[in-house]
């Protein structure tokens, strides 16, 4: 009897170690910077660019950015320039900043536990997680793709509020695996507004259901100041953003023949991404799929196409 529950227990911890043991905390990055700008005998700029969590930055923007941020650009902002890295009052927030990294280290058991296995809730069950979170300071607020994620602790949300970093983490976790099963698609190769709508769908899926992902967190822990969740919360608000990405989906489909010109992109992606139309209204799709077939849908559906995550959604209206 004995044998079998050290076997049971065994295999209990073999299975958690799959799923989240995998997920390496590195806050080199962020340590690099801080000592950067406090340390005036040490101002090794080329360890900071040459750092895998700022070439991962570059590495991102090269992928999805109409105008990439360089090793240049990386280098003009470390002297001082306003050239795409935001290193403005990092000396004088050099304290706020290194107690956001102990923290961190402080409460990594936490997140792990807590809200690492956040985003398997959603995602298939054969999913094993791996996955590199670079802590930072400049660049994006974070980003996440190929294993590797980049967090800046600089954000001003994250300063104000620690427990946001956690649950940004979850949500940048859920991209890594959605990535596994789905393209990431390309938006630079797309020649017409039919291949644009597509280009939307998928996005909408992808950032709504990494919204979704510390959505029942939010609520059980009250943290609910973050923009895109008030919005959620408001039926107001909420339906406004509906109607606005409905309004997008009809001009899609009524231009769909259209070649892409930059206007186009512009006024698309401008609303969906900036008015965060792919956040609020794709979380709010997941929230009902979730609600009518239960969380099991969501991860079938991260393995279907995202017409099907739509068809879904619309046999619930």
């Amino acid at each position: 009897m004995k044998q079998q529950i050290f076997i049971i227990t065994l295999l209990t911890i073999v299975i958690k170690l799959n799923s989240v043991g995998q997920i390496k905390f590195d806050y080199t990055g962020a340590e690099l910077v801080i000592n950067y700008f406090t340390d005036t005998l040490n101002k090794n700029e080329q360890k900071i660019i040459k750092h895998p969590g700022y070439q991962h930055i570059l590495l991102h923007s090269q992928k999805f950015s109409s105008q990439p941020l360089t090793e240049k650009n990386l280098l003009n902002s470390l002297k001082g320039k306003d050239d795409g890295f935001d290193f403005s009052g990092v000396k004088e927030r050099s304290d706020t900043l290194k107690q956001i990294i102990q923290l961190l280290k402080n409460n990594e058991q936490e997140i792990r536990n807590e809200f690492v296995n956040l985003p398997l809730y959603f995602l298939p069950e054969d999913y094993k997680q791996i996955a590199t979170i670079y802590f930072v300071i400049g660049g994006y607020d974070g980003i996440a793709f190929d294993e590797k994620i980049c967090v800046n602790i600089d954000f001003k949300q994250f300063r104000d509020n620690f427990n946001e970093i956690k649950l940004y983490i979850a949500h940048e976790l859920f991209h890594i695996g959605f990535e596994k099963y789905q393209e990431l698609p390309d938006i630079f190769r797309i020649k017409t507004v039919k291949e644009l709508k597509t280009i939307v769908l998928a996005m909408t899926m992808n950032e709504g259901l990494a919204t979704l992902t510390p959505y029942h967190k939010r609520i059980s822990t009250n943290e609910l100041s973050d923009f895109d969740y008030k919005t959620l919360l408001d039926s107001s608000a909420l339906s406004t953003k509906i109607n606005q990405f409905n309004s997008v989906l009809k001009y899609l489909d009524e231009n769909s023949d259209k070649e892409i010109t930059n206007e186009i992109l512009g006024n698309v992606l401008g609303q969906c991404s900036g008015d965060r139309l792919f956040y609020i209204v794709g979380c709010y799709m997941g929230l009902k799929i979730e609600s009518k077939f239960g969380k099991d849908k969501i991860s079938e559906l991260v393995k279907e196409t995202p017409e099907l995550f739509f068809e879904t959604y619309k046999q619930i209206e």
